[in-house]
């Protein structure tokens, strides 16, 4: 890593020709005793790198690594007496690779039990942060970045992708000198081999401080590479690399002009991701060149091709080519129909790997090591990332990772098993299906559903923002025992919570969208409730603790699946702002003056206190006995099915003449969301409207403005140094543009 060309314009070559004279600061905390030193050495590697297999690995990759100058090996008796001040020694584990046979990863996060009792800290417990921040803020946003760019370019328009590696990444940033005995590990030999110790000299995949410097010289080099991009057309040099990335599919966009390119770049760690909309092969030569000088300026090239900074092993594998399909950050994307699905190989492992973990449960009562049950609950976050409704059944298994057993038993928790099962049934179906990426994006809402619940029942109101459906109000009385269950100050032994009434409430809220709007695949819903709870477990998909919560919100999960709908987009809003879900779910008596016996009656009620626009009527919708049983029997925690939440019955019917269809009614709730109907007794008759109007409908606005800003990327400064990243401001509906145009 040596800044040079255009990098030395940048705001960072300073630091960068820093490290490059000097090496990456490492600071690790106290200095180890030479009982510890021995201990770290005597507990050895990690039991995987001890095969055969791979010390024959480790022994030709160390060779590799001294050759050339990225490591030295000592003998431990040559320097025990005489050891470098800052020796510290952690285990080193081999782990099988897709590319190739094996990676080696020091382990600097392992902490040693010593004979006394006591615990020596990792090094990365004990590790100073001294690398800057600002450029590693932008790994978690990379693949959302690339998904809303995807969603927001036209429905026509074709999308190519590139992408090139750094070969041996972190091996290109070196310590300062001393440091390196920082990160040592004993060599993986056969029995009656003297201990050797290996010293690298250059910062390794496991330390915690690896991944900001790096991500210091590869943001540097992305910053660059948009600089040579931002040029005239066909004004750049030509690059070595350059021929790599011609477009076999070719591909082009006919409609767009000659002169303006769109494309989006992000670097993630080592890997460089070029997504382009092009309309000429000059446009795709033009960003190779660009992406290919921008890395050589801060990583300079060999005149070996095999040892370049650029991976010529990937570029053989045609990463770099321009192509309408790739395989980004563990996904596969399709340019053509703007899809992303989980990579193949890895949709295949979980799928073996969950049919063998059901298979043991119900066959031998096989149990799951907790470390292998983490990971693969990791790499299923990972998956739903494309399957955004996934998410909703992994909090069993949430559970367990908080509870941290050393063994998992599926045949011993129903609900865990049966989110199992769950979930390779919907990872399953992915395989056919893969997801829009349009449908992963929150926007402004095609409809909007507003509920409340009490200890008597749940009401709500559904109407139509972007497209058009008759505003609708229903209600659903609870049964008796699941009132008497509710938790209160005269009842503590309760088993239902206020919170999981109101779950149920949005649940049942959307199920009576099902049956109002004609068809909700690929659009955007927003759901309104007075509960902090519901509104952060439909956020998060996940309920840390109320088990009902969970079947809820894994009932909810299923039915987004069914209908391939968008992200909801769930607010929170003051109870005295819900005016308008007040009277349903309190007119079953509890507040006189709002008693309805029959649904004719709501229907009257709602009317004369909330008229619609153009003397338009409600419409009052009545959900099916079969469909609200089954909530019900989520809040008694009786287990409903995948197969029984897939497959409703028609989820109600309009009671009723049906009012026309209407749109753009956000506006007008503001009118009566001010009017408070509660007191402090929890009743009162509704303010006249002319009252509401205020600050109250511009911050119901901007609620929902924000709710949909923070589901967005993070806006990518223009240089990493120079200032925080920022975050797409409220109401700012195209702050995010996706691709960049030049």
């Amino acid at each position: 890593m040596a800044p040079q060309g255009l990098a030395l314009t940048h705001e960072a070559p300073h630091i960068l020709a820093d490290w490059e004279k000097f090496g990456c600061p490492t600071k690790t905390g106290r200095d180890w005793t030479l009982d510890e030193i021995q201990a770290a050495i005597d507990r050895g590697p990690h039991k995987s790198a001890l095969e055969p297999a791979t010390i024959a690995h480790f022994a030709e990759e160390v060779a590799d690594k001294v050759k050339k100058g990225q490591a030295r090996t000592f003998l431990w008796d040559d320097i025990k007496q005489n050891h470098p001040r800052k020796l510290k020694v952690s285990p080193v584990a081999a782990i099988p690779h897709k590319s190739r046979a094996y990676r080696s990863i020091l382990d600097l996060s392992f902490a040693l039990r010593l004979e006394n009792g006591g615990i020596l800290p990792s090094v990365n417990d004990t590790t100073e942060k001294w690398a800057p921040r600002g450029a590693i803020d932008q790994l978690g946003h990379s693949l959302k970045r690339i998904i809303h760019a995807f969603a927001e370019v036209e429905d026509d328009a074709v999308i190519l992708m590139a992408k090139w590696d750094i070969q041996d990444g972190f091996w290109r940033l070196n310590c300062r000198d001393g440091d390196e005995w920082n990160f040592c590990y004993v060599l993986p030999q056969g029995p009656g081999e003297p201990t050797r110790l290996v010293v690298p000299t250059s910062l390794q995949m496991g330390w915690v401080e690896s991944p900001p410097y790096f991500c210091t010289a590869s943001e540097t080099a992305r910053d660059v590479a948009v600089d040579y991009i931002e040029t005239k057309l066909g004004s750049l040099p030509e690059h070595k690399f350059e021929h790599w990335a011609k477009s076999t599919d070719g591909m082009l966009n006919r409609d767009g002009p000659a002169t303006t390119l769109r494309y989006i770049l992000e670097v993630y760690v080592d890997d460089f991701i070029a997504c382009i909309v092009p309309t000429t092969a000059l446009q795709i030569t033009h960003v190779a060149r660009g992406i290919l000088h921008g890395i050589h300026d801060v990583f300079p090239p060999s005149a070996d091709d095999s040892t370049d900074p650029i991976s010529t092993k990937k570029l053989n594998k045609g990463e770099g080519t321009f192509n309408t399909t790739k395989c980004i950050l563990g996904f596969d994307f399709d340019g053509i129909n703007k899809t992303i699905w989980l990579e193949e190989a890895k949709r295949a492992s979980l799928l073996t790997i969950l049919h063998q973990w059901i298979r043991g449960a119900t066959k031998t009562n096989r149990g799951i090591p907790f470390a292998e049950f983490e990971s693969i609950t990791a790499k299923l976050r990972h998956a739903f990332i494309a399957l955004r409704e996934g998410r909703g059944l992994l909090s069993p298994c949430n559970w367990i990772i908080r509870r941290r057993p050393d063994v998992v038993y599926l045949h011993r928790n129903g609900p865990l098993l049966e989110a199992i099962r769950d979930i390779r049934t919907i990872l399953r179906a992915s395989v056919k299906n893969p997801t829009q990426c349009k449908d992963l994006v929150a926007e402004w809402p095609d409809y909007i559903g507003i509920v409340d619940a009490s200890s008597h029942g749940v009401g709500g109101v559904v109407i139509g923002e972007l497209s058009s459906i008759p505003p609708t109000v229903f209600r659903l009385k609870w049964p008796v025992d699941i009132s008497d269950a509710l938790v209160s100050f005269e009842n503590r032994s309760g088993t239902i919570s206020n919170s999981d009434l109101e779950m149920a409430g949005l649940l049942l809220l959307w199920l009576c969208l099902e049956g109002v709007a004609p068809d909700l695949a690929h659009k955007h819903i927003a759901l309104f409730s007075d509960n902090s709870p519901t509104v952060s477990w439909v956020t998060k998909m996940a309920s840390k603790k109320s088990r009902i919560a969970a079947q809820l919100v894994r009932a909810l999960a299923l039915r987004l699946n069914v209908n391939q709908s968008c992200p909801l987009t769930p607010v929170h809003i003051p109870g005295v702002e819900n005016a308008l879900t007040d009277i349903p779910s309190r007119s079953f008596g509890s507040v006189p003056e709002w008693n309805c016996n029959t649904d004719s009656d709501l229907l009257t009620l709602f009317n004369s206190k909330f008229p619609l626009p153009h003397q338009a009527s409600w419409t009052v919708f009545r959900l099916d006995t079969r469909v609200t049983t089954r909530v019900i029997s989520a809040l008694r925690m009786k287990g409903i099915t995948l197969d029984e939440w897939r497959r409703l019955p028609p989820t109600g019917k309009h009671i009723g003449q049906i009012g026309p269809n209407m749109s753009d009614l956000w506006e007008w709730t503001l009118t009566y969301r001010g009017c408070s109907t509660r007191t402090e007794s929890g009743s009162s008759q509704v303010l006249p409207p002319e009252c509401a109007r205020g600050t109250t409908d511009g911050e119901s606005e901007l609620r929902l403005e924000q709710s949909l800003a923070l589901s967005r990327p993070l806006d990518r400064r223009s240089r990493w140094p120079v200032a925080p990243t920022q975050r797409s401001s409220p109401g700012a509906k195209n702050s995010f543009h996706g691709f960049r145009k030049c």
